[in-house]
């Protein structure tokens, strides 16, 4: 709470230094910083610094250039906007959970309700430039070390989800590997939002993916099959140490020698625990040794290109291109109605769509409900707050920063509490630039038209729905798959692998977080068990490549010819291997197996198949 505190007096500090500064035109550009701000606290811009100051930098400058042309002509509007916003839309949609695209649509919409003459634009363009910098480098302060708490976190929650889970085993409870997976697929998301140019921060990132990807199979491995009591009691005992060294508590060479005892105690245990306890065992071991700010490994892909990203996705199955064209549609609108009637009120149909117009058709009528119930809440606050203090553009500013203070603090998850704090903020912000006495009711009345008229929009206008993303998340899921057991097979072949498997493994987590979404928004949750499947996958299939490292020669020959038929299965005749070899070519037809039935199973969930 103090470091958001902190933060937000000092996006306060820098609102005072652009209004000051860059004259009372560019007010609503201070506050269209406060938005972006806040926004994107929940991003770490400290991985990349300069890369994302000048992203953010190109994109304020583009809106604001953008709202000067528009306002030149109705016409010459139209093309604008729609370029404008598109562009916005879809560059910056990428997580359901975040919609990044919104304070940059409402910083736009600011601007347009201020317009600056061909004298001004320059300070406005100047405005910009100082708060995205502003914005960049206190999201450097306050991020700094965070993936390294958030890494920590995450291996204790882990630990103690293990130890947890292991305790109801020995209990003779069944205990289920979702919560794993969750803490597994949330950490690799996480790391996988921190790529630049698609390769790792630093190689302790990928350390960690390992290391979680080892924990969570070796959760599995002890919840599925693991019934001896002693050997529970190990695993117990060993997350307890890992725990405490997490903490602080006890040092790597402690648990080091428990593992090592574990190990010399546990021969005849699962080869699934066996192997992932000695990975865990090296993963700590290589973080404990990494050097901070050691270069990216090599094989990570390139970064795809701009026009790649449009190819992709300038579809009528993407939802970046179905969302995009839905949003400057209706903000295009708007603006005509605007400038061509003049219709001065008008300007606040733009804030509701941005806060309004959304990606998918699932639940449109029931968020619209809660859109509606936040909607009235905010706009009757506001129209206390105006009665109360006369329509004063200081009070109001006042009020304002107040008012994004505690939605920083409280920072709401529930829709309509935040639809509450949204309509309050835009109301507040577009009245204390433009405070001229216009009637409360008739802001009103525009504002609950836009809520109408977006919803309808959310389910006319190329409506897109969860299920048809979720499909086309899994294709690429498989295609992920594909690819790790391909580099299994190269190594299989040739002893080494050009394909960066944690890399694999963190977009992996990147796709699973989002079909966990999506999934949890529909009540029969249709892909529930394909994600766990897949997820077990992809951690087998990490595993499988640190095995092979040690295996013989004949055994990386039956590997390969498993993984080169894939499509038949079976499991090859192993004469001459010996036992923890022959486990090896079991997982790797196990692997196969898998990848077969969970085609099939996207197959039966992609077409909704009758029981």
């Amino acid at each position: 709470m103090a470091s958001r505190t902190l933060f937000f007096l000092a996006i306060c500090v820098v609102v005072g230094i652009i209004s000051k500064v860059f004259g009372q035109v560019n007010s609503l550009v201070g506050v269209a910083i406060v938005v972006i701000a806040l926004m994107m606290l929940q991003r770490d811009l400290s991985v990349s610094p300069l890369w994302n100051t000048g992203t953010l930098i190109l994109f304020t400058c583009m809106l604001g250039v953008g709202s000067y042309l528009a306002l030149i002509d109705p016409f010459l509007g139209v093309f604008v906007n729609i370029a404008v916003v598109f562009t916005t839309v879809f560059l910056t949609v990428h997580d359901l959970n975040s919609p990044l695209h919104f304070p940059f649509i409402l910083g736009y919409a600011f601007m347009l309700s201020v317009p600056v003459t061909a004298e001004e634009l320059p300070m406005r363009i100047l405005a910009l430039v100082v708060g995205s910098i502003a914005t960049v480098v206190l999201n450097v302060l306050l991020n700094r070390n965070s993936m390294k708490r958030t890494s920590h976190n995450a291996v204790v929650s882990m630990c103690k989800a293990i130890e947890e889970g292991t305790e109801k085993v020995l209990a003779g409870e069944e205990v289920s590997s979702g919560n794993l997976e969750r803490l597994c697929s949330d950490l690799n998301s996480k790391v996988y939002d921190r790529l630049r140019d698609r390769v790792f921060a630093s190689h302790r990132d990928s350390h960690i993916v390992d290391l979680m990807a080892s924990l969570m199979n070796l959760g599995r491995t002890v919840f599925e099959r693991e019934r001896d009591p002693e050997v529970l009691s190990g695993i117990r005992s060993l997350m307890t140490d890992l725990r405490r060294h997490e903490d602080d508590e006890t040092s790597l060479e402690d648990v080091l020698a428990s593992i090592e005892g574990f190990l010399s105690a546990n021969k005849g245990a699962d080869f699934g625990i066996i192997s992932s306890v000695r990975a865990i065992g090296s993963e700590l071991k290589a973080i404990s040794s990494e050097t901070p700010g050691t270069a990216s490994p090599a094989g990570a892909p390139a970064a795809p290109k701009l026009s790649t990203l449009f190819k992709e996705n300038f579809r009528r199955d993407s939802v970046r291109f179905t969302f995009a064209v839905r949003m400057s549609f209706m903000f295009t609108l708007w603006v005509f109605v605007w400038q061509y009637w003049e219709l001065e009120n008008a300007k606040w149909l733009l804030y509701t769509t941005a806060a309004i117009v959304q990606p998918y058709v699932e639940g449109t009528w029931m968020k619209s409900g809660m859109r509606v119930a936040g909607t009235l809440v905010g706009t009757a606050i506001f129209g206390v707050i105006v009665l109360a203090c006369g329509g004063d553009p200081g009070i109001l500013a006042l009020v304002l920063m107040v008012v994004s203070y505690i939605y920083t603090l409280v920072d709401p998850k529930r829709y309509d509490l935040m639809m509450g704090f949204i309509t309050l903020t835009a109301l507040l912000a577009a009245s204390a630039a433009d405070p001229a006495g216009d009637i409360v009711v008739e802001r009103i009345l525009y504002i609950l038209g836009g809520v109408l008229a977006a919803t309808l929009a959310n389910m006319t206008i190329l409506p897109y729905r969860l299920r048809d993303e979720s499909v086309e998340l899994g294709r690429r899921y498989l295609k992920v798959s594909s690819r790790q057991m391909d580099g299994l097979r190269e190594l299989a072949e040739t002893g080494k692998c050009q394909t960066d498997d944690t890399y694999l493994v963190m977009t992996a987590g990147a796709i699973a977080s989002k079909m966990q979404v999506n999934d949890g928004r529909e009540p029969d949750r249709p892909f529930g068990k394909f994600i766990s499947s897949q997820n077990a996958l992809t951690a087998e299939c990490s595993l499988l490549s640190n095995s092979l490292s040690e295996a013989g020669e004949a055994c990386r020959a039956k590997v390969g010819a498993v993984l080169g038929s894939r499509k038949d299965g079976g499991v090859p005749d192993m004469e001459g291997l010996d036992e923890s070899e022959k486990e090896i070519v079991v997982r790797t037809a196990n692997v196969v197996s898998m990848y077969r039935e969970n085609r099939m199973m996207l197959a039966d969930a992609a077409v909704d198949l009758p029981d």
